[in-house]
């Protein structure tokens, strides 16, 4: 498939792109570039291959959720920063 500069102008127009001659000049190579693995793509023989949804086997991808017992709320308040009674706080970030 191939593209015209004509068509790349008129893309570039159609999202408010505002190119130098050199920015257009490499947009061109690039989007030919494109063009041309998307062809090679094209022509790759998929026939004999079972579609996926991940392009490599994915085994124990999440660990089981097994209970563990957890810090203790004094050992918690030692590492905060600041502790108003049995809280945490922290910074305000919303006004």
């Amino acid at each position: 498939m191939d593209i015209t500069r004509e068509e790349i102008i008129q893309a570039s127009w159609d999202v408010r792109l505002e190119l130098t001659p050199e920015e257009m000049e490499e947009l061109e190579k690039q989007v030919m570039n494109l063009f041309r693995q998307a062809d090679f793509l094209a022509d790759v023989a998929l026939d004999d291959l079972e579609p996926s949804s991940f392009p490599l086997v994915q085994e124990n991808a999440v660990r089981d959720d097994t209970p563990a017992p957890s810090l203790s709320r004094e050992t918690v308040l030692s590492n905060a920063p600041e502790v108003e009674s049995v809280y945490i706080q922290v910074p305000r970030i919303v006004e």
